[in-house]
């Protein structure tokens, strides 16, 4: 039998997660789940991907309280009342929206944090944010869905693959199933739990966050599970996927040990399989040459890794040949791409999925 294992909710999207028995489906996902974010002073969004240190900020939400820690020494609480009564505007994901500005005493506690300026910010009801794909969803701060779901058992087979262990709460999914066959999930498109329908919108591709360590907030070895994921979860984009975003149908309530009921099927998406790249016993030295400086390097980990170890910054998001900010231009010199997304024409490749053959030259591309 398929049932629920377990729930979450993020009240303060990034930060860490709060188990649940049971779970109120409300408009824009679980009640109190990822009503808050830090942002930049203008409503950008700012996640983990960013500042790590997110993660080790435990959150709770008690009726109109908001409790928040790093330690026993630095704690914070304050109400829902107390944010500024003016919509202001702000961004997740390109999807503009209104939210509501903590007070001073907050947002100095999170700056404080951070070592910079940043808001707090609520998204107050009604909720102004909608779903890019549905407008008639409204979607607190989740990146652009109210559910992510996760497959126990498709978990346990990345981890089986994975040399790096793992912990299921780096994929921060809000419902995690248990009783199905691994990746059965890719090919439901309705589900009932309770009596709550949930509709699977589209698989979640994953990203840089996915590879911090839940307790210690720091990245895990070798972009770790995303290398691994790459050899049997990239489409031919070379998105990485794993867990299916959803949405809603109707309010309710759900709890852990709930029976999963699958209404309605669909054809799974098409994955790319590769075996992982046969290692040499020694890794080939060579040289990568950028911004004219140049580097001694190997021919084993990414562009992006290696120009990381040698303190030269190169702007990234995903680390996963999906969102494209780390293109460069390749001068000379052959690469080996890990993702068929990762050369691009004229000569432009993502670094972060490019491995060099011998000696290279990159630069960064003119704006």
């Amino acid at each position: 039998m398929i049932s629920i294992d377990q729930l979450y909710i993020y009240p303060i999207k990034s930060m860490q997660g709060v188990p649940l028995k049971k779970a109120n489906i409300i408009d824009g996902g679980f009640e109190y789940d990822r009503i808050l974010m830090i942002s930049e002073p203008d409503g950008t969004f700012i996640t983990a991907r960013q500042y790590p240190e997110l993660l080790k900020l435990k959150t709770s939400v008690i009726k109109n309280q908001v409790f928040v820690s790093r330690s026993l020494t630095e704690t914070i609480k304050f109400n829902f009342d107390e944010f500024s009564l003016s919509n202001a505007p702000t961004e997740v994901w390109g999807n503009y929206f209104t939210s509501h500005i903590a007070p001073i005493r907050v947002n100095q506690f999170f700056s404080q944090i951070l070592h910079k300026d940043v808001q707090l910010r609520w998204v107050g009801q009604p909720l102004t944010r909608r779903t890019k794909r549905y407008p008639e969803v409204p979607v607190s701060f989740a990146d652009g869905y109210p559910y992510l779901l996760l497959n126990k058992a498709s978990f346990e087979y990345l981890q089986h693959q994975c040399p790096q262990k793992l912990d299921i709460r780096q994929f921060r999914g809000n419902i995690i199933i248990q009783g199905a066959l691994p990746f059965a999930e890719d090919g439901w498109k309705t589900i009932k739990v309770g009596e709550v329908i949930f509709d699977i919108v589209k698989p979640c591709t994953r990203c840089v966050l996915t590879t911090i360590d839940v307790n210690s907030a720091e990245p895990l070895a070798n972009n770790e599970p995303l290398k691994t994921l790459r050899y049997f979860r990239a489409d031919e984009q070379g998105q990485i996927d794993f867990g299916v975003n959803m949405i809603a149908r109707n309010h309710g309530t759900i709890s852990i040990h709930d029976k999963v009921k699958i209404m309605e099927r669909q054809i799974a998406k098409n994955y790319i399989k590769t075996f992982p790249p046969k290692i040499k016993s020694e890794a080939q030295l060579c040289t990568i040459t950028f911004e004219d400086k140049t580097i001694k390097v190997n021919n084993k980990q990414t562009i992006l890794e290696q120009l990381e170890q040698h303190k030269i910054a190169l702007p990234y998001s995903c680390r996963a040949g999906v969102c494209g900010r780390c293109l460069v231009e390749l001068k000379q010199g052959e690469v080996s791409a890990l993702t068929q997304s990762a050369i691009k024409r004229h000569n432009k490749i993502l670094a972060c999925s490019c491995i060099p053959k011998g000696d290279i030259t990159i630069r960064l591309l003119k704006k």
